[in-house]
């Protein structure tokens, strides 16, 4: 791999030497909103270089990060150079990371992609461990994607990747439905079509176990029952909101949800609950 020295310098790459890595991650809709990137480059300029493989002089290179950028200046600004630093050799896992990580931390990577690239980086890895020392992503993050990427139908995947669903909701369909997925699909589509509120779809799981021969209907007929619950309220400080406002969108959960999966592992962790 290249030294930081090396990775700092930029040039400037012609892009007809250039070739998109099979190892870039981003794999759907590359071309969303490229218009506005290209006209974003076309005012400001290049922010941010693109990440190439391979050392300077030795084309073709392979495009590791920056797909968006690429396409930008190929295909609308019609431009015959991209400024670009290189990264060396890079083994298969040490591209997806890197082109993981950077997608992440720019525009918001579809779910199915980073879904995979987490499932590829987990088996080359090893561990949940080994996986979140490489991205920064959290254990529970890595989890989900695990458990979608592996468990969630095509329609299922379908369905997140167009914003119906969220990745909770897929989850607790799958629970609900023990995993059988014409099932877990029906349950999706109830959810589409009503909108329950968060504390119903966390009914949905607790009915789905304990009637494991009820239909997807009936799950969802039961838990959109009337049920008296009691709501506790609580002044919390700036700090604790913000931090909370961090945790739901890193760990892709409900505020709701994750407050009450915090008091409750507390509650199990000081004894005070089973």
């Amino acid at each position: 791999m290249s030294t930081n020295n090396e990775i700092s310098k930029i040039y400037d790459i012609s892009l007809s030497d250039i070739k998109i890595s099979k190892d870039n991650v981003r794999l759907t809709d590359p071309e969303r909103d490229l218009d506005q990137l290209a006209a974003s480059i076309a005012i400001h300029g290049l922010l941010q270089p693109v990440v190439l493989e391979g050392e300077y002089g030795a084309p073709p290179y392979e495009l590791i990060s920056g797909q968006r950028r690429f396409l930008a200046h190929e295909r609308i600004l019609k431009k015959d150079k991209i400024l670009a630093v290189f990264a060396g050799t890079l083994t298969r896992t040490e591209a997806i990371i890197r082109s993981l990580v950077e997608n992440l931390q720019r525009a918001e990577l579809e779910y199915g992609d980073t879904s995979r690239a987490v499932t590829e980086l987990f088996n080359e890895l090893g561990t949940i461990e080994a996986v979140q020392e490489s991205t920064g992503l959290s254990k529970k993050r890595i989890k989900d994607h695990l458990l979608i990427e592996a468990r969630a139908s095509n329609k299922m995947k379908s369905l997140l990747h167009e914003g119906k669903v969220s990745p909770a909701d897929v989850k607790r369909a799958l629970q609900a439905a023990q995993d059988n997925i014409q099932k877990a699909e029906e349950l999706l589509d109830l959810i589409i079509a009503y909108s329950p509120a968060a504390h119903v779809k966390r009914r949905l799981i607790h009915y789905g176990n304990t009637s494991p021969t009820a239909s997807a209907v009936e799950i969802f007929e039961n838990a959109v029952k009337p049920h008296v619950e009691q709501k506790i309220v609580i002044s919390i400080s700036n700090e604790l909101r913000d931090a909370l406002e961090k945790a739901t969108r890193c760990m892709e959960m409900e505020p709701s949800d994750l407050a009450e999966k915090v008091l409750s592992e507390w509650l199990k962790d000081q004894g005070f609950a089973v």
